[in-house]
């Protein structure tokens, strides 16, 4: 069906620039059509009271000192139960989005860091700088506490260098594997990053002592370099805008990206001086956004599945099954593979995955009342109960854009009643949460 309305690239935008909708808020960006949606999205209303009380009650262990074993595993729990909840309730979704194209991009494991604290603390960064300056983003990663820790510059001395996080500073983090750069200046940069340490309580501090105040010659620039004029210096290049802007094509618009709007977008961000939110602008409006070859292009990550599902259906908002789930489904967040992230595109996919999904889905949608969606009172809510058609094509429109051929449509419509159906009984008897679990299952809502 592709883009044959408004609504239609209104929802593919939102998919891409969020994680999802519920019915109310896909009513409001349709109602300002696709470049007010891309306006508030760029440019968000401040987050809601009530998630903000929610996400400050889950993230209370935090309280006390950073490095606290004892605390650790309560703080895990909050950890990745707090940034579930603000993914699937946010009012600003695409700085959401762009938190976890950050948290991917400058990929930190838990696993090597250990302390809930200091990946808090990152997200947070991340959370706040994510549609600003790219040159800002770039030293708070390069000085937070635990990329220090992930990537050892923390260990980096002019006595002993260590070049691990100069080198993925370069081929992960701005120009990409092999573009631009030498062996030289990556050991040179190493020797400009050199000095920052980890204070007993979780801190970043800087040691004169411990920094290399050399000359120092980089991407053909000589000085005496600090971490700053390193990042300056990466952050300013054209292939940096090329390498960014290209990572963004293939996350928002298609995998396969798009040599063109790469292009674009990097002019856009050399003429910015590397503005995220103009990047995005860019992307964001092009109409390679919505040919027919970006449509349903992209294979949901295991986290867009879930926090779609939760969104769409209004879940609560304190919930454990994601962090119970992600790992199965082959993503949980803050414990990326490695400093390069996840792979995803179809990788996210094999024969353990799809069953993890639709378990998902027979959880989410289970008749039972814990931190479960209330599915009849959602239908309720919308004045969806008149007759099976309109409860399914509501559905339809909500999950998967109603984008599924007739004879699919007319399956749902029978297993709810058809003709003889009363929404009560559908409700009592768990056909309508079949028939949501259905929808949820359905090859079409796996991708974006």
């Amino acid at each position: 069906m592709a883009f044959h309305t408004s609504r239609a690239k209104i929802q593919h935008l939102l998919r891409r620039a969020g994680f999802g909708y519920n019915a109310s808020e896909l009513e409001e960006y349709v109602a300002l059509g696709l470049a007010g949606t891309v306006d508030r999205l760029l440019d968000p209303p401040a987050e809601g009271v009530a998630l903000q009380a929610v996400v400050e009650r889950i993230l209370a262990p935090f309280a006390g000192p950073a490095l606290d074993r004892e605390l650790d595993r309560e703080r895990r729990t909050a950890l990745y139960r707090a940034w579930y909840v603000r993914m699937a309730a946010t009012r600003r979704p695409l700085v959401e989005r762009m938190t976890y194209f950050w948290h991917d991009h400058f990929a930190t494991s838990i696993s090597k860091v250990t302390y809930a604290s200091l990946m808090q603390t990152q997200n947070d960064t991340l959370r706040r700088l994510a549609l600003g300056s790219f040159e800002e983003l770039l030293l708070a990663v390069t000085r937070d506490p635990a990329m220090l820790l992930f990537l050892d510059n923390r260990t980096n001395s002019r006595t002993r260098p260590n070049e691990n996080y100069a080198r993925e500073l370069m081929e992960l983090h701005t120009l990409g594997e092999g573009n631009g750069y030498t062996e030289t200046d990556i050991k040179e940069a190493a020797r400009a990053l050199t000095g920052w340490r980890l204070t007993e309580t979780g801190a970043a501090v800087f040691r004169h002592t411990e920094h290399d105040p050399g000359t120092k010659t980089v991407l053909g620039k000589t000085g005496l370099f600090s971490d700053a004029d390193v990042v300056r210096l990466l952050a300013s290049h054209r292939g940096t805008a090329r390498y960014l802007s290209d990572k963004l094509v293939r996350f928002f618009v298609r995998p396969d990206g798009h040599a063109g709007l790469a292009e674009r977008a990097a002019d856009t961000y050399m003429a910015t001086n590397g503005s995220i939110r103009q990047v995005l602008r860019t992307i964001l409006l092009a109409p390679e956004m919505y040919e027919p070859a970006a449509y349903r292009s992209i294979i949901k990550s295991p986290t867009e599945v879930m926090v779609g599902l939760r969104r769409a259906l209004e879940a609560p908002l304190d919930s454990r099954a994601e962090t119970d789930s992600g790992r199965a489904l082959g993503q949980l967040i803050y414990d990326p593979p490695s400093p390069a992230g996840w792979t995803g595109g179809g990788d996210w996919i094999n024969a353990t995955t799809v069953l993890a999904r639709a378990n998902y889905a027979t959880r989410i949608t289970a008749m039972r009342a814990d931190a479960n969606p209330d599915i009849p009172a959602l239908y309720r809510r919308y004045r969806v109960t008149g007759s099976a058609a309109a409860v399914v094509d509501w559905t339809l429109d909500l999950l998967v854009a109603g984008d599924v051929k007739d004879d699919t449509r007319d399956l749902l419509i029978d297993h709810l009643g058809g003709m003889h159906f009363d929404f009560e009984a559908a409700a009592r008897d768990g056909r309508l949460h079949g028939m949501v679990y259905l929808v949820a299952s359905m090859p079409l809502y796996q991708v974006a």
